[in-house]
């Protein structure tokens, strides 16, 4: 996956802020995983990847079409940012891989389902 920058974090908090708490860790890996298929489909052939985008976490987050960036004195907001900045360089979510199955996506065990997401 490409290098994350803060505007690739703060697109993807932007995601957060519509998803039930429950699920964001769950979401928050999709992202990574999505961004890292894409980036090694943009390696291998030269192209972006025709669902996930060019491998940046930015553009799986904004395929998602989050909402507008809201103030950071937006409490939600500021908690999903956080969250998101956590997962910078955490090696599960680098690693954690998807495949890709028709036009359906299902994760490897390695990646908890967000009804089993604690």
């Amino acid at each position: 996956m490409r290098r994350v920058t803060v505007g690739d974090s703060l697109a993807a908090a932007r995601v957060l802020t519509v998803v039930p708490l429950r699920h964001q860790g769950w979401v928050i890996l999709r992202l990574f995983c999505e961004a890292a298929r894409a980036d090694a489909h943009r390696r291998k052939t030269g192209r972006c990847h025709p669902v996930w985008g060019d491998g940046t976490l930015m553009t799986a987050a904004l395929r998602r079409q989050p909402p507008p960036e809201p103030p950071l004195e937006n409490a939600a907001f500021r908690a999903a940012l956080i969250a998101v900045l956590g997962h910078v360089g955490y090696p599960q979510a680098d690693n954690a891989q998807v495949a890709v199955a028709g036009s359906k996506l299902r994760l490897t065990a390695e990646v908890p389902s967000p009804d089993t997401w604690q």
